[in-house]
């Protein structure tokens, strides 16, 4: 970790929530019909009503080609997170994009993120332990901090952890209406986005896409909540067993 620096405490806003352009996520929206449960398998009966929407929520210059995973608390400090180089050099505008369920009887539940890192479509997806997300606090996030990221001291620390809460919780009511997905901003350039899990406290994979030369292309979070063969993601699944058919 860097040197520590209390001035350059991290803000957060609400993520976006237009459509996200079909060009800059491999994620597809789907009304969850009869003929997408039907491909569910014995997921059809645990997916809520609804429809999945797929928005888009902020671009992150992934410094250095380097990513961060980690809790809330993790992502909303930038420590202690485990880092993967998922790209030769920076990527200066990688969109990230929510695949929600908007349901009326579950509420709004992320299912996939996805950061697309290059516009070539995915190949096949390989799972990234070190980019997965455990959590008790029913929230993750993914962080572009750089190779050497700078370390916020305790106070530093304790005013993000502040910050996040109060942008997940704008009320200040844990029962309220929140935001499911924030933008961490560093000194206004947007750094990482931090989201709820799914359905709350557990153990969320990530997986990369990498392209026929075995690049990556794109880093997806599965949040548990629809299989994988609703996401709308090309190239050969990961297996069965762990998303599901």
């Amino acid at each position: 970790m860097g040197s520590s620096h209390a001035g350059r405490v991290p803000s957060f806003t609400p993520c976006g929530r237009a459509p996200a352009d079909a060009s800059r996520t491999h994620l597809v929206p789907s009304p969850l019909d009869e003929s997408d449960r039907a491909r569910a398998g014995g997921w059809a009966d645990v997916i809520p009503d609804g429809r999945v929407v797929v928005e888009a929520a902020t671009e992150l210059d992934v410094r250095d080609g380097v990513l961060g995973a980690g809790n809330g608390y993790e992502a909303s400090t930038g420590r202690p997170l485990r880092t993967v180089q998922v790209a030769d050099t920076t990527v200066p505008a990688a969109p990230v994009s929510l695949a929600v369920l908007d349901s009326p009887s579950s509420g709004r539940r992320v299912a996939f993120v996805e950061i697309r890192l290059d516009p070539a479509p995915p190949a096949r997806w390989a799972a990234e332990p070190d980019l997965g997300i455990v959590t008790d606090g029913g929230d993750g996030g993914f962080v572009a901090l750089g190779a050497t990221p700078t370390e916020l001291d305790d106070a530093a620390a304790a005013a993000a952890v502040d910050a996040s809460f109060g942008a997940f919780f704008p009320d200040e009511d844990d029962s309220s209406t929140w935001n499911e997905c924030l933008v961490r901003s560093t000194e206004g350039q947007a750094d990482g986005v931090l989201f709820s899990t799914g359905w709350g406290d557990g153990v969320y994979p990530t997986y990369l896409g990498l392209d026929a030369d075995g690049d990556v292309v794109s880093v997806v979070l599965f949040g548990g909540v629809l299989p994988w063969n609703l996401s709308g993601l090309p190239g050969e699944a990961p297996p069965a067993d762990e998303v599901g058919p």
